[in-house]
């Protein structure tokens, strides 16, 4: 058999050296073509800050999971009170929040605004106390001393996961520093209760009065939450 050429092995090398080159470009493009999505490594740094709502004020984590995808964790720890009347009656109402929200973030076209959907566990509540007006308290259908009725209470417990649906966007700051804001709502299930500390509290026409003003209370509402807040990203 006749050994090939210096010049035909030279050219065979040549083929050879261009085809690797041709390959190394043919990845480096099918890379670029691959979905950003799929580059979730770029995105994945976790990326922390505080928050001030009308639901509490707390820490915030965010972890990205993919490129126009995230997950948000943030706590709520808040105490507002508030005067109000109910049922012909004066009562001071306290709102006291301890919550955990987990929330999902879908970013149109990995842009600045985001849609938000999620969960908050906790133990919120809204404890209301009636005040005695003349000496009297109005409870259910019936006026009664406020020396036999003691303190009267009532309680609105949101012992179940609520749902939250909602919109934010952000803006930066200064490089590693963003400003995020969010609005939304708050979809609650509550629990209601009713006691007082008096004497009458053992009294047949007393308790069902109580009965009364505690399915006067609205179980399921809606609240509008607002929220501001600042996030570094490393």
């Amino acid at each position: 058999m006749r050994a090939a050429s210096p010049r035909r092995a030279r050219r065979r090398r040549r083929t050879r050296a261009a085809m690797r080159r041709y390959a190394l470009a043919a990845l480096a493009g099918l890379l670029t073509l691959l979905p950003a999505a799929a580059r979730a490594d770029v995105f994945s740094s976790l990326s922390y800050g505080v928050h001030v709502s009308t639901i509490g004020d707390g820490i915030t984590l965010e972890k990205p999971l993919l490129y126009d995808f995230s997950l948000r964790l943030a706590t709520n720890t808040a105490s507002v009170s508030q005067q109000l009347e109910y049922d012909g009656n004066p009562y001071t109402s306290t709102a006291k929040y301890n919550n955990i929200a987990v929330i999902a973030d879908y970013r149109p076209y990995a842009g600045r605004y985001r849609i938000s959907g999620g969960l908050v566990f906790g133990n919120d509540r809204v404890d209301n106390t009636a005040r005695d007006e003349n000496g009297t308290i109005r409870v259910g259908s019936g006026v009664y001393p406020a020396a036999a009725t003691g303190t009267v209470t009532s309680r609105l417990a949101f012992d179940r996961p609520s749902i939250y649906a909602g919109v934010g966007t952000g803006t930066g700051l200064i490089r590693g520093l963003a400003l995020a804001f969010d609005a939304g709502v708050l979809l609650r299930n509550g629990t209601p209760s009713a006691a007082a500390t008096g004497p009458l509290a053992a009294d047949p026409v007393f308790r069902a009065d109580l009965a009364r003003l505690r399915g006067e209370l609205r179980t399921r509402v809606v609240v509008p939450v607002f929220s501001i807040g600042l996030t570094f990203r490393p």
